[in-house]
């Protein structure tokens, strides 16, 4: 009967639903009491005659049912606990322990111990929590009922088990006959089998859960061609098994131990590590479960706060577990937090944040660069619960860390070297590791614990300083924003210079936090140190990457000039020759960085290493002449000059130096020009007149070297620099006594002319160059500046011609501007030495202003308006710059009329009109200059002698044609003043000639014209035509 009865139990085990668990409670004590009869416990028979069971019902019908026994256990070993069927396998854990705790003295059990002890292993990784906790009850129970040799085999596998042993191997001596552990986990998975919990791959489109069956598994891989998902999934599956079968066993352990607590000693070693970690598992389960065992295991409230128990003995409530096995822990955490499953890592990383919060500094430091290491690891994994676990214990350590490292107010000397020896494990982690990983959050999180130290440790970092100074350099351009990278590329499109994106990012640096550290450390260095931290310096200076850090290098050199600078003096010429060798880079704002430290460290320089420097410069200057880059060396000029005025005029010759500086003065660049000129303000303050009295060949050096380079603008530098000097030389010249011919200035004067005109006159000569006009203009002013020692000086006396032949020449070629620059210079050259050369020049200019003057008049429209041209064709474009040059052309015709000597009638009739014609036909600038033309030669033909036939060659009748024309411009005043001016001049030479009967007409045509003015509404003219008038 008993044999049906578990048939049918056994069949309709599995139809039970969740709501209805209690029928396999209700089941298994109906099969405890059907099977165990009298020897159950819950058989409970109140007799009221005192004969016994025995007696009464006989031995058979008292004893246990043995083949309903084996029936039983058989089907629930064979079949209920390895079936698909969840509400089976429950059933056969129930059963199993309501027969155990109800037949506790049943010898009949005694031969399945081993075999349910196997079965109910298995049961602990099943899904169903009610179903491990009830298997890891009912082996508590069995421990108690078996011998000592299941008792240490049922140790040892549980904790196996617990502590991952996978290697599979038996204790020597125990007997074979409970299976391996690992091997109860192998289940024989069936197509319809759930290898995942409920929605562990996600929910499907329309809402619904992804079947995780085996079956459903290998379909999806199929879909998505990727079969190795099958093995992925299989492999998922196992480790979940795994983790249910110890959390299972935490159940199991945690009765076992309330009985074996001896056995359980020489485990201790290897379970304490495992199971602290297990505490603080993501699953709160399996926490809960982890925690019960250490309860029972070392006692509730047991802590690091108390003493260890001597003696080795089991530790108990208040032991100091974990310094006890310090080590073992860490080594478990440090290991787990490597392992694959995400699980195990994030139990790792809050274990030991937990061991390491208020832990021991000595107990620390063996393990500081491990532990940083894989928290760093954790920080970048890729589940993100993970990822927040090493947050956590990043920052549990970065607190830790430091607060072991902030140095006491007072003196202590084991607090000193507790914190060195920390300082020692974490800065070159964070330096060399750290700051330079790949993952982002690992570099903020080192960055932002680095300069934490930077700011807190203070002295203990005195060592480390030049590595972490290093680092936190190359970090300013390896942390910069994204946005700034992109925009160094795309600032046109986004309207943005790169002079404003170059500013903002140097000023992201000057108030970076980063530079702030770098700052802070630059207080704790010292001589040895700082002998370290100069080698790095120059890698940045030399080879390092990014604006940033290359401005933050420029700018910690000149920190340490200024709180340093007894540091820096030994080394200032190593950085100095380094900073060199970067003027040259392509940013401006740098390029200006390194000059600024260079003038710091300009009074630390020895005099032969600033004369290397200054040579330098100037090699630069030449070498990037075309590029803009030259200005870094009028920077650097400019800042030598601030910082070290001294120093710079005590170099005078030599490269780089006087010659140098007036040169840059002149470059075609006025902010490149700007710099040096501060420069030259020095030498001049502090040198003065010596420059041209005694040095003057020095100064000259340079642009005497240039006037024939090959570059046209190096030429044009070069003409103007000259012409300064000869500026100098003529100031200091007027303010010397003529007569006194011994004074120093003279030999200069004479020096100059015997240096500098050949030269220039060989760089007059040849073809016509963009900017010639500039070196025709120097060769000029030389000339005048040195006319008095000229005619004394036989080999200077040619000059003066050939100087006339070479503008003669130059003003018949080239473009009109070129040739309008080419007649202003003759005038001056005519001017400033007295010149008698009109016959020379008079036909040429004359040649001009009667080719351009009668082309600049072709407009229809002239006199007032023929300067506001407004035709298309090229010619109409040019008459502006035409009529200029008929002015000027004009101009020098007056300023070389003869002074020692009179024209000839031919010729002063060709000149009065030629000036006739352009005060008719001109616009005002012409007429004007004709008119002042006219009057001088009409002065210069009133002097002729006491014939005054010139006067007469002239056309005086023209003249007052000219004059009457040009008294009836209504626009500009300019021009009825020089008319006026003229009128009086034909006054003056009509009364030269009043006695010769041809001048007869003259005064009265005269006075006619004078009526204009008379009348004429600028008071300024009709005054001075009053007073003419008066004085007739």
């Amino acid at each position: 009967m008993a044999l049906e009865l578990i048939e049918f139990l056994q069949s309709t085990a599995g139809s039970m639903t969740k709501k209805q668990l209690d029928m396999h409670f209700k089941t298994g004590e109906a099969l405890a009491r059907a099977l165990g009869r009298f020897q159950c416990t819950l058989v409970n028979m109140n007799w009221v005659f005192p004969l016994k069971p025995a007696e009464v019902f006989g031995d058979e019908a008292v004893g246990a049912n043995a083949a309903g026994i084996d029936k039983l256990f058989t089907a629930i070993t064979t079949k209920m606990s390895r079936s698909t069927n969840m509400q089976e396998r429950q059933a056969a854990a129930i059963w199993t322990l309501t027969v155990v705790q109800s037949c506790p003295g049943m010898d009949e059990l005694v031969p399945w111990l081993s075999k349910l002890h196997s079965c109910l292993c298995m049961l602990l990784s099943d899904r169903s929590e009610l179903t491990q906790e009830v298997a890891s009850r009912a082996l508590g129970l069995i421990y108690s009922l078996g011998d000592s040799s299941l008792k240490e085999e049922m140790v040892y596998s549980l904790i196996s088990l617990f502590g991952g042993n996978n290697g599979g191997s038996r204790r020597p001596g125990v007997d074979g006959s409970a299976m391996d552990v690992q091997q109860t986990l192998r289940q024989q998975i069936q197509s319809n089998e759930p290898l995942l919990e409920q929605e562990s791959l996600g929910q499907t489109p329309d809402g619904h859960a992804i079947n995780t069956t085996y079956k459903s598994i290998l379909s999806l891989a199929s879909d998505m061609q990727n079969p190795s998902l099958v093995y992925q999934f299989m492999q998922l599956a196992t480790h979940t098994a795994m983790w249910n079968s110890r959390c299972g066993a935490a159940y199991g352990v945690a009765n076992i131990i309330e009985q074996a607590r001896g056995a359980i000693q020489p485990y201790m070693k290897s379970m304490i590590p495992k199971l602290y970690r297990y505490t603080y598992d993501p699953s709160p389960q399996t926490q809960a479960a982890m925690k019960s065992i250490w309860n029972a295991l070392l006692g509730p409230g047991a802590s690091r706060d108390a003493a260890a128990e001597a003696g080795g003995e089991l530790p108990t409530s208040g032991a100091n577990v974990v310094e006890r096995y310090w080590d073992a822990i860490i080594e478990e955490c440090l290991a787990s937090m490597g392992q694959r499953e995400w699980k195990v890592r994030e139990s790792g990383c809050n274990a030991l944040a937990s061991a390491v919060s208020g832990a021991d500094p000595e107990l620390m430091v063996p393990y500081i660069d491990k532990i940083w290491q894989m928290s760093f690891r954790t920080l970048d994994d890729i589940k993100g619960s993970v990822r927040e676990a090493g947050l956590k214990m990043c920052q549990s350590m970065a607190t830790a860390t430091v607060t072991w490292c902030t140095p006491s107010s007072s003196a202590n000397a084991a607090r000193d070297k507790q914190a060195q020896a920390i300082i020692n494990g974490v800065i070159p982690f964070l330096v060399d590791k750290g700051v330079n990983s790949d993952a982002e959050d690992v570099r903020n999180f080192s960055m932002g614990l680095l300069l934490k130290l930077c700011k807190a440790s203070g002295r203990y970092l005195s060592v480390f300083a030049p590595a972490i100074i290093e680092r936190l350099l190359e970090s300013l351009s390896n942390m910069e924003s994204q946005t700034a990278n992109y925009l160094t590329f795309h600032a046109d499109g986004h309207g943005v210079s790169q002079e404003q994106l170059e500013s903002a990012r140097l000023s992201a640096v000057k108030s970076s936090p980063i530079m702030q550290g770098v700052e802070t450390l630059l207080e704790y260095l010292t001589p040895e140190s700082m002998e370290a931290l100069v080698p790095k310096l120059q890698n940045i200076i030399r080879h390092g990457l990014g604006l940033p850090a290359r401005a933050g290098c420029a700018r910690t050199v000149v920190i340490l000039c200024v709180k340093k600078a007894e540091l820096v003096r030994p080394f200032a010429s190593a950085l100095v020759k380094a900073i060199s060798g970067s003027l040259t880079e392509s940013s401006a704002l740098q390029r200006q960085a390194w000059a600024a430290a260079i003038g710091y460290m300009a009074p630390m320089l020895t005099a032969n290493m600033f004369k290397n420097m200054l040579k330098h410069l100037e090699k630069v200057y030449f070498d990037k002449y075309e590029d803009e880059v030259r200005g870094a060396t009028g920077l650097v000029l400019e800042q030598l000059a601030q910082r070290s005025p001294e120093r710079l005029c005590e170099n005078i010759s030599g490269p780089g130096t006087v010659s140098f500086v007036l040169f840059g003065c002149w470059d075609t660049s006025e902010v490149v020009g700007k710099a040096f000129q501060s420069a030259w303000q020095e030498y001049m303050l502090g040198l003065g007149s010596k420059l041209v009295t005694g040095d003057l060949l020095e100064v000259l050096r340079l642009p005497l070297v240039h006037i024939a380079a090959d570059s046209w603008s190096c030429r044009i530098q070069s003409a103007k620099a000259i012409a300064d000097v000869a500026r100098m030389v003529e100031r200091e010249a007027r303010a010397v006594d003529a007569s006194n011919q011994n004074h120093p200035i003279v030999a200069s004067v004479h020096t100059l002319a015997q240096t500098a005109l050949p030269e220039l006159v060989k760089a007059s000569r040849g073809r016509m160059w963009p900017g010639k006009e500039h070196v025709l203009g120097t060769l000029v002013k030389l000339c005048v500046v040195c006319s008095s020692v000229m005619s004394a000086d036989h080999e200077l006396q040619t000059i003066p011609a050939a100087v006339c032949d070479i503008l003669l020449k130059e003003m018949k070629q080239g473009e009109i501007p070129y040739r309008r620059e080419v007649v202003k210079h003759c005038g001056t050259l005519v001017e400033g030495m007295g010149l008698d050369v009109y016959s020379q020049l008079s036909g040429p200019l004359l040649q001009l202003v009667e080719q351009f003057g009668t082309a600049a008049t072709k407009s229809p429209v002239l006199g007032a308006n023929a300067m506001d041209i407004d035709d298309d064709d090229e010619g109409a474009l040019k008459r502006p710059q035409q009529l200029m040059l008929v002015a000027a052309a004009i101009k020098t015709l007056q300023l070389a009329l003869p002074k020692s000597q009179h024209l000839s009638s031919d010729e002063a009739g060709r000149l009065a009109g030629t000036l006739q014609n352009v005060a008719h036909t001109g616009v005002w600038n012409t007429r004007v200059a004709s008119l002042e033309c006219l009057t001088a030669l009409l002065k210069h033909c009133a002097e002729d002698g006491p014939t005054k036939d010139l006067v007469f060659s002239v056309g005086m009748t023209s003249v007052l044609e000219a004059v009457t024309a040009c008294a009836a411009e209504g626009k500009y005043v300019s021009v009825r003043t020089a008319a006026l001016g003229t009128l009086e001049a034909v006054f003056g030479a009509v009364s030269s000639v009043s006695s010769d009967s041809r001048a007869a007409e003259w005064p009265g045509a005269a006075r006619s014209v004078l009526d204009l003015f008379l009348k004429d509404p600028v008071p300024s003219i009709s005054d001075r035509a009053k007073e003419l008038a008066a004085g007739i």
